[in-house]
């Protein structure tokens, strides 16, 4: 069994939850990123075409401008509302002198805090992965767990990592 014990860090907290909102929402930012290379490739298409369907053009173009500027107000709503939450759950964490516990076994991982227990056998989740030294445990394609590197020592890390290589499958993110 490992077993890792450690106080909240808001300084950790806020950067595990940036990078948990980049990798949860890298899809939305590759459709936009589509949206604005059709965007951009229609108003090309709009100033060369001169003959008599550059008014479908237009029209096609001011349509795909709109949702692209709606599209692009819809993420930074969505990434404001989530900062927010977790600076408030952050600062509620600090008061309260949150001390998280991990417990990694053969049959279960277990997680405690002063709010909430979990007790979840290795087949609910999905697969793990390492990015940015912080290891992430994956339930259907949604990030469960962020441990970084300097929560454990080296070796309980790489403890941590062979143990879940044995469990679950590695998937890069």
């Amino acid at each position: 069994m490992i077993n890792i014990t450690v106080p909240f860090d808001k300084h950790r907290f806020i950067k595990s939850n940036k990078l948990k909102f980049r990798l949860e929402y890298k899809q939305s930012y590759i459709k936009l990123l589509i949206y604005i290379m059709l965007t951009i490739g229609l108003i090309i298409l709009i100033i060369t075409n001169k003959g008599p369907s550059s008014s479908f053009y237009g029209v096609v173009g001011v349509i795909l401008f709109i949702l692209t500027f709606n599209y692009i107000l819809r993420i930074i709503n969505v990434r404001t509302l989530f900062f927010r939450e977790m600076d408030a759950l952050s600062e509620k964490h600090e008061k309260q002198n949150f001390i998280y516990t991990y417990e990694f076994t053969d049959y279960e991982f277990n997680y405690f805090d002063k709010e909430k227990r979990y007790y979840l056998r290795w087949e609910a989740f999905s697969n793990y992965s390492v990015i940015n030294d912080f290891f992430i445990l994956l339930i259907d394609k949604r990030i469960f767990l962020m441990l970084h590197k300097s929560e454990t020592s080296e070796s309980q890390f790489n403890d941590i990592i062979e143990l879940t290589k044995s469990k679950l499958n590695f998937k890069k993110l």
